[in-house]
């Protein structure tokens, strides 16, 4: 869309006014609604948030949002009645902007399953996959409660179930899929993968792969700072506070999906080794995989754009289509 720049104000562009909550859902940036800051600014407090991207992310959403509905509900007013959190589910649909039978792919971006950081990790991959001739569907899942865990699989779950039953009106010709994550985004993309807790507990089809970005793989892999926090967030206190019943590498089998892996070794927030252990797990079990490691990218960088790991969503997708 025309006329958004790195000083633009998420909040300001018309068409998308009404889903700006969503953008970044109940994330504040220095006390401040992110949607209120111009992408410059919002790059300035978090260098790893790169305001270009955030621009053409968000341009590609005000290019959709102008064709018509891009927002919808996950769950009925019905599945709403034991959580009103659900009616919070939703997926955002930007399509493909050149056609073909290629699966539709699922991104989900992270915010330490307290928020979901949309803005910055999810429209800029959307807009290249768009680009490269994919469908994409933004989830936003339900975060900030101690004990989150199940509740965002099964919105992915649900997630899924909702875009088959509206395969017409999404223009969709295979029901394939890929399920694209970052940080927290990340463990629950992995999480997925696992048929104790992903998508074999839900009865739905593997996924054809799975891109983990800078992802939680297990709670040991974890600074040790940072891990009892997110302990408490996934599994909840005292004797349920043991996360560790959702570690990928307790969970893994050899029916886990392929899997195109990124990040960067100065991560100050999700160590790399957690994606070292993932890949040298896959080769394991001979599954399909490619680990992309770049030195400098730090955390959150969403596209990738201005570090190490820059094209890295072009170079998966080479991955996912060489794939049986």
């Amino acid at each position: 869309m025309e006329g958004i720049s790195i000083k633009t104000r998420a909040a300001d562009l018309e068409p998308v006014k009404k889903y700006a909550k969503y953008l970044m859902y109940k994330e504040l940036v220095d006390g401040r609604h992110p949607e209120m800051l111009t992408f410059e600014n919002l790059q300035e407090i978090v260098p790893a948030w790169n305001a270009v991207s955030m621009a053409a992310g968000i341009g590609r959403l005000c290019e959709a949002a102008q064709q018509g509905q891009v927002m919808y509900d996950v769950y009925t007013e019905e599945e709403c009645m034991d959580d009103e959190e659900k009616k919070e589910v939703k997926i955002w649909h930007l399509p493909a902007k050149k056609s073909g039978n290629t699966p539709f792919m699922i991104v989900i971006a992270g915010g330490a399953y307290h928020s979901v950081c949309s803005m910055v990790e999810a429209f800029p991959p959307a807009a290249k996959l768009n680009e490269l001739g994919y469908t994409v569907f933004i989830l936003n899942y339900r975060v900030g409660s101690r004990r989150v865990m199940p509740k965002p699989l099964d919105d992915l779950a649900a997630a899924y179930r909702y875009i088959c039953s509206c395969k017409k009106q999404f223009c969709l010709e295979t029901e394939e899929y890929v399920v694209c994550g970052f940080s927290a985004g990340g463990n629950l993309t992995s999480l997925w993968g696992t048929e104790k807790y992903g998508y074999a507990k839900y009865h739905l089809p593997k996924p054809k792969a799975v891109f983990p970005v800078y992802a939680v793989i297990s709670s040991r892999l974890m600074f040790e700072e940072s891990r009892e926090e997110f302990l408490k967030t996934l599994a909840g206190e005292g004797e349920l506070a043991d996360a560790s019943v959702l570690d990928v590498p307790d969970l893994m089998t050899k029916n886990y999906p392929p899997a195109y892996i990124v990040h960067c070794r100065d991560d100050s927030v999700v160590p790399v080794e957690n994606s070292i252990f993932l890949k040298e797990l896959l080769d394991e079990r001979h599954i399909p995989a490619r680990l992309e490691l770049g030195e400098k990218g730090g955390h959150s960088f969403g596209d990738g754009r201005g570090t190490d790991a820059d094209g890295w969503i072009g170079r998966a997708v080479t991955f996912l289509e060489s794939l049986q």
